[in-house]
């Protein structure tokens, strides 16, 4: 599998679903352990191959990895002591 065929936006994948609905978190508010709120989900980056989200995008366009995520009844806790990486992914599209 080629690399820019491995990973994926899950709005964008149609053949793709989470297999517990209660971890569709897009739209949750990601706040930090003493309450400061970095943004909101907006997507879940899929790693395809491997068939699990590895990270998701707040809506500023940071992401936050997947493995430091602690999921609440309506939010979501990042627990990394830093903060959401400021890397913003811009979307491209073949030409």
């Amino acid at each position: 599998m080629k690399h820019d065929d491995r990973f994926g936006e899950l709005d964008s994948l149609d053949k793709w679903q989470l297999e517990n609905e209660d971890q569709d978190i897009r739209g949750y508010p990601v706040r930090s352990a003493t309450g400061e709120e970095y943004g909101k989900v907006d997507d879940m980056l899929v790693d395809k191959e491997a068939r699990h989200v590895l990270a998701v995008r707040l809506n500023d366009g940071r992401t936050v990895p997947a493995e430091h995520l602690d999921i609440r009844d309506d939010h979501v806790i990042y627990t990394e002591d830093r903060a959401a990486s400021d890397v913003n992914y811009t979307r491209v599209r073949a030409r």
